[in-house]
């Protein structure tokens, strides 16, 4: 008998399902630390959601995990969830959450940081091809040049 597994059917069937909603904190710019969370619907009418948490100044994508087979009223609980952060949550257009992701994976990788070791899953949740030249036009790093700053849970000896 096989078990299903959820990290097949991500990188099998991910990329194909239809995008749902997406939420962005509102603070992100001045943070400069963006918490992108992203749904997608499944054949099933079950929802699949993953959440990135991207570093703009020097780590890109410095978490990243994801929920599957949440029926209605379980995502209805996680955004009612999202809504109660105090930074508070804005719906984001899909193609500009792409842009932050993806121009941090770019602007990290380029000083020699690789992306959190779930995103080789959850990047089947996201389509490179929703990637603009609005990329262009979001700021990394501060000047151009990467900025650390450790976080609460960031354990240094694995960064540098």
């Amino acid at each position: 008998m096989n078990k299903f597994s959820p990290k097949k059917y991500i990188i099998s069937k991910g990329r194909n399902l239809p995008f749902y909603e997406c939420f962005i904190n509102s603070n992100w710019k001045m943070q400069c630390l963006a918490t992108i969370s992203i749904s997608k619907k499944m054949p099933s009418g079950k929802f699949i959601i993953a959440v990135y948490m991207v570093d703009l100044l020097y780590l890109g994508v410095k978490n990243t995990f994801y929920n599957m087979n949440f029926d209605n009223i379980q995502y209805d609980e996680f955004i009612e969830r999202l809504n109660e952060n105090p930074e508070g949550q804005d719906v984001c257009d899909i193609s500009h959450a792409h842009n932050i992701i993806y121009g941090a994976i770019d602007f990290a990788e380029e000083h020699g940081v690789k992306p959190h070791k779930d995103f080789a899953i959850t990047e089947y949740l996201l389509d490179p091809d929703l990637i603009t030249d609005e990329i262009d036009e979001i700021e990394f790093g501060r000047d151009g040049k990467p900025l650390y700053i450790q976080g609460p849970n960031d354990d240094i000896g694995n960064i540098f």
